[in-house]
């Protein structure tokens, strides 16, 4: 078999396994993706499809990393990653600024405590003079 009828047989199977995914039938989709998949790590079009095919958005996300490994310039593929990770990126940075708040009390507590601390230390040590 030549490179071109092995690319055209992996496109029949790519294009079976959209149908099965019209047809809501997932998991036979994910079997002839994931065989896609091995025959051809670099199999842009099959890791696409295989991440509406995933049940969770991490695989999901995984299959969207895979799809910019191959080409960094697929625009689909980096909007639907953003669509994923946006609310966690938006929840992280939120995250950042409420332990920088946390920081900056805990060092103020601190310090207001060896202020007092030291006022009385220099009372009774005033006192005993």
């Amino acid at each position: 078999m030549s490179e071109q009828e092995a690319a055209e047989g992996r496109i029949d199977r790519l294009l079976d396994a959209i149908e099965l995914l019209k047809e809501d039938r997932r998991e036979a989709a994910v079997n002839v993706l994931r065989e896609l998949i091995r025959e051809d790590n670099d199999f842009e079009d099959a890791w696409l499809w295989m991440s509406v095919a995933v049940d969770s958005l991490d695989q999901s996300s995984l299959c969207l990393d895979n799809v910019l490994r191959v080409n960094p310039r697929n625009d689909n593929a980096a909007i639907a990653l953003q669509r994923i990770r946006g609310p966690e990126m938006r929840m992280e940075r939120k995250r950042g600024r409420i332990r920088m708040y946390r920081d900056l009390a805990l060092g103020g507590m601190w310090l207001l405590v060896m202020t007092l601390l030291y006022t009385l230390l220099i009372t009774f040590a005033a006192s005993w003079s």
